[in-house]
């Protein structure tokens, strides 16, 4: 057990948000304040927009108070948010971890609340109503249990289905789901959909997007990335099928989401003819979106499809969840560059 062991940790993680941490981060420090009870791990995934020198400038008493734990890794490019949230659970010194986003306001009272129902109640983890989609993926679980079922699967790539899939297997596990309905918990800062994938791989990696419309439930969507690979696949609006009188849900089908047609393709492609308005694919034309916001919320709807494909291809050849480890790193704690803390 490790020393000085903490009721509970809200673990942030954090690329390049810092205008969001300003608003929420002592807000949610000064709410919870409870020395010895309360611990924030902030993990400083590599951003690059000044965080570091703000929370040295603006958060140090909180740090030497013994509430606030500032680290910082150098290594991602790109944020993942499944590795990042597992690595700042395995850094927590808590019974109890928390994800907590940037975003979020926990609202006066939550660490106090979250300690009394897991010190009356065995077997549970607790997480939003859903009543926020801004707030869904605030989980509060003991660390053991989080730690038994191998944290958030980090095969999943980008936005979408990790916080559901870890709420199944802690079921899964054993652990009753209770909900904080608590509408003081739900406040967060309100930011576009297409801010949550910003510093995510496939949008930092992507050159040119295209689309080849099928019906209105489905169309074909392909990607040209940076690195000359893409990805081609086609979505499927679900929700919008459940209207048609023919429509029979697959046996894996749980949720009215995006889905994935037969998976999705990869290859390699040539910089000619990249520019194009109109490209052609397997016999069949594309066209260019041009709309910015348009590219980043089909990234949303893509990157939750493949995640809910990857789940299910995972249940169906039952394989382990991270079976190689999870939450690896090399981070430094508090601004000490000369000892390097390694996770493996």
């Amino acid at each position: 057990m490790k020393d000085n062991l903490k009721k509970i940790a809200f673990c942030i993680t954090c690329m390049n948000r810092l205008h969001h941490l300003q608003q929420t981060l002592e807000k949610n420090i000064l709410d919870n304040y409870l020395l010895g009870d309360v611990e924030f791990v902030l993990l400083d995934y590599n951003s690059q927009d000044g965080l570091e020198e703000w929370v040295q400038q603006n958060m140090q008493s909180h740090i030497n108070s013994g509430i606030l734990f500032y680290y910082k890794t150098f290594e991602p490019e790109y944020y993942f948010r499944n590795p990042s949230r597992n690595l700042a659970f395995r850094l927590a010194n808590a019974e109890i971890v928390c994800n907590l986003d940037a975003d979020n306001f926990l609202g006066k009272g939550f660490a106090s609340f979250m300690i009394h129902e897991f010190s009356v109640n065995e077997n549970i983890f607790f997480t939003s109503d859903s009543r926020n989609n801004d707030t869904y993926g605030r989980i509060c679980v003991r660390q053991k249990d989080l730690l038994s079922v191998k944290g958030y699967n980090e095969n999943l790539q980008g936005y979408g289905q990790g916080d559901l899939d870890l709420f199944v297997r802690l079921e899964k596990s054993g652990l009753i789901r209770k909900y904080f309905n608590n509408p003081d918990f739900y406040h967060c800062i309100f930011h576009s959909k297409a801010e949550r994938v910003t510093n995510e791989q496939m949008t930092k990696n992507t050159k040119q997007m295209y689309i080849s419309y099928i019906n209105p439930y489905s169309s074909d969507i392909l990607l040209l990335y940076k690195d000359h690979t893409y990805l081609q696949c086609t979505l499927i609006d679900t929700p919008h099928l459940y209207y048609l009188p023919n429509f029979i849900p697959p046996d894996n089908y749980r949720e009215k989401i995006v889905t994935l047609k037969d998976g999705f393709q990869k290859g390699n492609w040539q910089e000619k003819n990249s520019e194009k308005s109109e490209i052609f694919y397997q016999n069949k034309k594309y066209y260019l979106i041009q709309d910015e916001e348009l590219v980043l919320e089909i990234i949303i709807l893509l990157t939750t499809a493949i995640n809910h494909f990857l789940i299910q291809q995972q249940l169906k050849e039952n394989r382990p969840v991270n079976p190689d480890g999870f939450g690896k790193g090399v981070v430094y704690k508090n601004f000490d560059m000369e000892n390097k803390i390694i996770l493996l």
